[in-house]
Formats: C-alpha cells, sequence, structure tokens
C-alpha cells in the first residue's frame, strides 16, 4: 500500500532533496526544492510569487517517490497549477498517489487544472523527456528515464504542449541568407549590441523584465517576470556561465531584444570534459514593434562569432515551444541543425469530489 505524506518538516525535504540519487546515481544532478519560507535563510526572492507543498510517498516504509504541488501567483491561467519535481520509481500505485495528492491539493485552493512537470514556475524546469534520451545533457536541462512517460500516460495525464530541443554545428559556414538579413539590421540607426552587466542586477534586471514581458507575453506557458525577479535570475547565474555570451541588443539606448547563450564557467559537468565544446541558446525574445528587422539574425550571428572564438563547436537550442512559429521558422534556415530531443507538458483537469480530489483523463 502506498502512503502519500507532506514533505513539511526539514527531515522530509532532506528525504525530498535526497530521493533523486536512487533513481540517478550520480549521473544526472536535480536541483533541490528551494526555501519558501522568507523568513529563512536561503530564501529566494525568484520564488516571491509562489505557493507549494512537496510530497513523498511512502511504500513498506520506504521512499518510493516525490512529486511538488504549486501555484503561482502571476500565471496567467488563474484556475491552473503545476506539479513538478516529479521522481519516482517504476511503480503505477506510487505514481498515481502522488499525482492525486498534488492534484487535490490544487483543487482545495480553487484549480480546475494541474500542468507539469513544472518546477514550481515556467521559469524553472519543465517538461518531461519524451525523445532523446542518448548523448549528453546540458546542465539544468530536464532528464528523466524513459517509463516516466508510461508513469505519466498510467495516470492519466494528455498532452498539453510538446518544447523541441535542436542541435547547431556551428564548424559549417553559415548560410548566406544570416548574412543579408543581418545586413538589413545593420542599415536601423542607433542599433547596438552589448553584453549583460551582471555586475549591475538591479537595472539589468528592470531590463530583463521589459523584454520579457513584452516578448513573450503570447507564448505558452508566459508567466511575468518581475524586476526583482529579473534581478535574482542574474545573481543566480553571475559566476556559473560565461558573461560574453548574455548579449543585449539597444536601438537609441532603448532595450530591443535579448539573447542568451549559456556556457558553464570552471570545470566542465561532462564526463571528460567535453562540455567545454558545447553551448546552450536558452533565450531568444524581440520585442513585437522590433520584429522583422533582422535583430534576431544580428544576435545569432554574434553570439555564433562569440561561441567559435571561445572553442565552441555545437550550439543546442533548446526549449522551443511549438507552436512558436516564428522561432522554428529561424532555426530551421539555419544549415546543419537537427532536432535532438522532446520534452512534453501534460495536463489534468482536476475537482473536488466527496472522496476527495482526484484527476479526470
Amino acid at each position: 500500500m502506498v502512503e502519500v505524506v507532506g514533505a513539511s518538516s526539514q527531515k522530509a525535504i532532506k528525504l525530498f532533496n535526497s530521493f533523486p540519487r536512487v533513481i540517478y546515481r550520480d549521473f544526472y544532478q536535480v536541483p533541490d526544492f528551494p526555501v519558501l519560507d522568507r523568513s529563512r535563510t536561503g530564501f529566494d526572492q525568484f520564488f516571491a510569487a509562489v505557493e507549494a507543498m512537496p510530497f513523498l510517498a511512502l511504500k513498506n516504509g520506504r521512499t518510493a517517490g516525490r512529486i511538488a504541488a504549486g501555484i503561482h501567483r502571476d500565471y496567467p491561467g488563474k484556475k491552473t497549477g503545476f506539479f513538478g519535481y516529479f521522481e519516482s520509481l517504476n511503480d503505477s500505485a506510487a505514481a498515481k498517489a502522488l499525482v492525486n495528492a498534488a492534484a487535490g491539493w490544487l483543487a482545495a485552493r480553487g484549480k480546475n487544472k494541474m500542468i507539469g512537470p513544472v518546477d514550481l514556475t515556467p521559469h524553472e524546469r519543465l517538461g518531461l523527456l519524451v525523445e532523446g534520451f542518448r548523448g549528453r545533457h546540458f546542465p539544468g536541462m530536464p532528464y528523466n528515464p524513459p517509463y516516466y512517460q508510461s508513469l505519466m500516460a498510467g495516470c492519466g495525464l494528455e498532452q498539453e504542449v510538446n518544447l523541441f530541443t535542436y542541435r547547431y554545428d556551428l564548424r559549417g559556414r553559415l548560410p548566406d541568407k544570416l548574412f543579408r538579413v543581418a545586413a538589413r539590421a545593420s542599415r536601423i540607426k542607433e542599433v547596438g549590441i552589448r553584453e549583460i552587466d551582471f555586475n549591475d542586477p538591479e537595472g539589468e534586471g528592470k531590463i530583463l523584465s521589459v523584454l520579457h514581458n513584452g516578448a513573450m507575453n503570447k507564448m505558452w506557458g508566459f508567466t511575468p517576470l518581475s524586476p526583482e525577479e529579473g534581478a535574482a535570475v542574474l545573481c543566480r547565474l553571475r559566476g556559473a556561465y560565461e558573461p560574453g555570451l548574455f548579449l543585449l541588443a539597444e536601438i537609441s539606448g532603448n532595450p530591443a531584444a535579448l539573447c542568451w547563450g549559456l556556457h558553464p564557467t570552471g570545470r566542465s559537468p561532462f564526463p571528460g570534459g567535453s562540455g567545454r565544446f558545447l553551448a546552450r541558446l536558452a533565450v531568444l525574445a524581440v520585442l513585437p514593434e522590433y520584429r522583422f528587422k533582422g535583430l534576431e539574425t544580428v544576435l545569432i550571428l554574434e553570439l555564433a562569432r562569440r561561441a567559435r572564438s571561445r572553442g565552441i563547436s555545437v550550439l543546442e537550442i533548446s526549449l522551443v515551444v511549438e507552436n512558436n512559429i516564428m522561432m522554428n521558422r529561424i532555426i530551421y534556415n539555419l544549415l546543419g541543425v537537427h532536432k535532438t530531443r522532446v520534452h512534453r507538458i501534460y495536463r489534468a483537469i482536476i475537482g473536488l469530489s466527496a472522496a476527495g480530489s482526484s484527476c479526470r483523463s
């Protein structure tokens, strides 16, 4: 029999955070559940708009899985909550008990839809890996055993949306079309490209907020980013990734577009140090009034140039929502690019019944 309990004590949280090692050993590192209590040391401003509850599944006195239910105060879908941090043994009973516990917690707070995996906010890890299990997995990208897909289906969860990962070989010739489009953009007066200043998280956090909220508000999963959250993001990234690949485009001194390339500093997180050849394009955002002017191309070319100068030969482009027509079109115009992975977000309609909360497929 499976028992699901709330992981509300420090001892339970420690067990919650240590359980992934049962699944992955040393192959993949899963982020810890964050401190959500403002009065405690370690509270991250990034989670100021989040309310959440982590759960553990116990079977015969041993941990069989974990999950967290979360609500983001500013998520536009006011009746939608998240489940994330999902890890489980290959045990359908444990998985169902965990998903139902998360659904019940959300339903009790007035939610009628649950989507996930989403680690408390769409700004964090999101998606279950369903295609492309082989090869190196970039730090921070979601990974899971293949059997998780069967567990999701067994819980009655349905597909919400797919997220694509592409691999771009920088060693080949860049398409002539990119240079023609970039030349058009260069004719715009007062266009400038600069690096993000990590020494000014407050000022740059405001700019990040403006660009994110203005450029991505029509995309699936959009959640507003406050200036304080933007500053918190930069504080997290500072020192962990090379600053020279975080690019900002300005027109007449006003922020217009953003391009973030991630390349870890220090010791490579990949076996044998091979990760020094790989970087990730994580964000490409252009304000609507500056689209179709070639800024996207200018940023991609500058990122490629800087990456090559650092010995980076492969650019991973992720996670791209399947219905982001503009971004997918830009990617397919590149030479030497191919899709390598698919991550999936699931959904369930949830509600209250006399017997408690449940998922309905």
